[in-house]
């Protein structure tokens, strides 16, 4: 007999950050009243203070209520982890109707790291959720300011999955484009998209990646996600986020971001040894927690046919998995770190150090690591051959 159970799958977690005024709420405005939004959980802070329009088709509780569009709309009056498990015991119960995506509004000074530390820290989550990225929106028409005196802003930028700048009907396109450059050079390869009254679609949340959203266009989304320039061997240059200009003869200040957020990149031409490179990650990871924002990459591992993806983020590392084929057709590890650049160099002695000479005694627990690795052909069939 073969075994006919439905595998239960995790609920995709958006979050949704960005400094004060820079049109949140606009853009969830817009996003609340679509039909993308049907089946939706979405978490703000108050809804007086937030601010949403919107039309009440029923109210559930003092803290929940149902769109029209058929979204649920929660104030997080609580903790994030007792709101995501009371909304989900009530959607079993039937008192809500159930809901396939969850988006978390911040606060404008909210560090989206805390955010995410608490979905990947708490077995409950673990088991029903994932994090799924996060858009963090720029206010075209102030980002400039706020780069130089906000380390928040900068951390918002260095944490985001896409970018949305608004109000780009208030700059020029010269101002637009060192907005785009500044960011990039923060977080570089991240997706940027420019908005009016948050008038975007929300199908931009489909275009994340990669977390655990394996679908047929997987292969191209880690591939966008890891487009980035790196030297040959070894380490590059460090991508400065702090010097950005407009056009030759254009009288453009350059765009200064305030912090010490760097980035540096590797790429390795040979197979790496999996158990040495998975205890150097491990290392800088364990070491360095909340000062290496990002670490994403795909790599070429010793005894593995097909690429692997790594991703982590402020410390935490998801879990691995494969690639069809290889982006392009270039069979070659690269990885890239996003980190406060004060530890830059101990990260990057750390790293090697643990390459070159891992602990033999850890070599066991990542060996399971490898073992399971999500493999492509399984994730285009999750329910087996069962039928």
């Amino acid at each position: 007999m073969t075994d006919n159970s439905i595998v239960e799958e995790k609920i995709p977690v958006n979050i949704i950050t960005g400094f004060l005024g820079s049109g949140k709420t606009t853009l969830l405005n817009h996003w609340v009243n679509s039909i993308e939004f049907k089946d939706t959980l979405v978490l703000i802070n108050e809804f007086g203070d937030v601010g949403l329009d919107h039309e009440l088709v029923e109210s559930v509780d003092s803290s929940v209520v149902l769109l029209q569009s058929g979204c649920i709309c929660c104030s997080l009056q609580g903790a994030l982890v007792d709101s995501l498990v009371t909304n989900l015991i009530k959607a079993e119960r039937g008192e809500i109707p159930k809901f396939k995506r969850v988006i978390i509004e911040t606060t404008g000074l909210a560090d989206p790291a805390g955010v995410i530390s608490t979905l990947n820290g708490d077995d409950y989550l673990l088991d029903h959720y994932y994090h799924d990225g996060t858009i963090t929106v720029l206010d075209g028409a102030n980002i400039r300011d706020q780069l130089k005196k906000q380390y928040e802003a900068v951390k918002q930028i260095a944490l985001a999955d896409i970018i949305i700048v608004s109000k780009t009907d208030m700059i020029d396109s010269d101002e637009l484009d060192s907005i785009y450059e500044a960011a990039q050079k923060i977080n570089p390869s991240v997706k940027i998209y420019p908005a009016v009254k948050g008038n975007l679609s929300p199908n931009i949340l489909f275009e994340v990646g990669p977390y655990k959203d394996h679908d047929a266009a997987y292969d191209k989304k880690v591939s966008s996600w890891i487009s980035i320039n790196t030297t040959s061997n070894g380490f590059a240059s460090s991508f400065r986020p702090a010097t950005v200009s407009g056009n030759v003869g254009v009288a453009k200040q350059k765009i200064i971001a305030h912090s010490d957020i760097d980035s540096f990149a590797l790429e390795f031409e040979t197979p790496l040894e999996p158990l040495a490179l998975l205890a150097a990650l491990s290392a800088v990871t364990t070491q360095y927690g909340d000062s290496l924002l990002r670490l994403k990459g795909i790599l070429d591992l010793k005894d593995q046919d097909k690429p692997v993806v790594v991703h982590g983020v402020v410390g935490n590392l998801y879990p691995l998995s494969e690639l069809h084929s290889w982006p392009q057709g270039q069979k070659k590890s690269k990885l890239v770190f996003i980190c406060r650049k004060s530890v830059l160099e101990q990260i990057k002695h750390m790293f090697n150090e643990v390459m070159s000479d891992p602990e033999s005694a850890s070599k066991a627990y990542y060996q399971s690591m490898i073992d399971n690795i999500e493999r492509a052909d399984d994730l285009d069939n999750p329910y087996g051959n069962s039928y």
